[in-house]
């Protein structure tokens, strides 16, 4: 392989997009001569022309159309590489590995993920659902970057950042008993009616004690399963306030009110990691894309008060 083979491809490409050595020289930033040569070099190891000769346009020939889409992939791969490369050079993790209550604003994660990885594409995530049963344990056992919660009060060994606050109140599909009965509901009416309830492992009876207000109680590992079950009528669930939004808005899932404040919980919404075990940069860049995407700003990242 020539040593400076993705040199070659990658003013192979330049002229494809910009119709000619002119162009292309001009985009990279190259003598003319430059791009001519490496033009020249690729020919030589192909053993056969990229380019039509004789015309003002540069064309590439079949052989070159049929190449270009891989010298594209190569290059964009060497691109990669270099910015990686110099991302651990400058001590950045490339990886970050975060745990995601069931009920966190998934919308605003999505918008926040989105314009993070523009800004960094080699950034690798693995997310985990997780809930307030299991989250805080998870977190202190190490190997988790950090923890997006919503949470009623943080632990004294967790620091978080403030992002917002989330209601959270009770659902049911339109066409369920519940949603057919005068608003606000009384506590007793929940009592007689099935339960969905998030529990993510085997090994946990119930979670989340605290939200559980039915003698009959099903509970399910996956938020979508959950969401399912409740807009087929099989039973009701609480919710954060945008869970269920574009079921909500088809009119298939109804939110419910209750005379017991109990029903209608405010919590916080926070980034939280151990105290003694901060997030590295891109993880920090990542807790920073989160509170400029709830509205936070560019506030020091800091512990909540206890």
């Amino acid at each position: 392989m020539h040593p400076n083979l993705v040199d070659h491809l990658r003013a192979f490409c330049a002229i494809a997009d910009g119709g000619s050595l002119t162009a292309a020289a001009r985009d990279l930033r190259r003598p003319i001569s430059s791009v001519s040569y490496s033009l020249a070099q690729l020919e030589s190891q192909c053993g056969f022309p990229l380019l039509g000769r004789g015309t003002n346009r540069a064309e590439l020939t079949e052989r070159g159309r049929v190449l270009l889409a891989e010298a594209r992939s190569v290059v964009e791969r060497a691109r990669s590489f270099t910015t990686h490369a110099e991302s651990l050079e400058k001590g950045e993790e490339t990886r970050l590995r975060v745990l995601v209550d069931v009920l966190f604003p998934r919308a605003d994660l999505n918008d926040a993920l989105r314009a993070f990885s523009a800004d960094h594409p080699h950034a690798r995530f693995q997310f985990f659902n997780s809930s307030l049963a299991t989250l805080w344990d998870d977190l202190r056992g190490g190997g988790i970057d950090f923890a997006l919660t919503l949470a009623a009060a943080i632990p004294s060994d967790i620091a978080a950042r403030h992002l917002g606050t989330e209601t959270l109140g009770p659902v049911c599909a339109a066409h369920h008993r519940l949603a057919a009965l005068p608003q606000p509901l009384a506590m007793r009416a929940f009592d007689r009616e099935r339960q969905i309830y998030y529990v993510g492992s085997p090994q946990i009876d119930m979670e989340r004690v605290g939200r559980l207000f039915s003698t009959d109680v099903w509970t399910v590992n996956d938020v979508e399963s959950i969401k399912s079950m409740v807009a087929a009528g099989l039973g009701w669930c609480f919710s954060a306030s945008r869970t269920f939004e574009p079921e909500i808005a088809r009119g298939e899932v109804v939110r419910l009110t209750c005379e017991d404040m109990q029903f209608h919980p405010v919590r916080t919404v926070v980034v939280a990691w151990p105290a003694h075990r901060r997030p590295g940069p891109l993880g920090r860049q990542m807790v920073q894309a989160l509170a400029d995407q709830f509205g936070q700003g560019a506030a020091d990242v800091r512990p909540e008060a206890r």
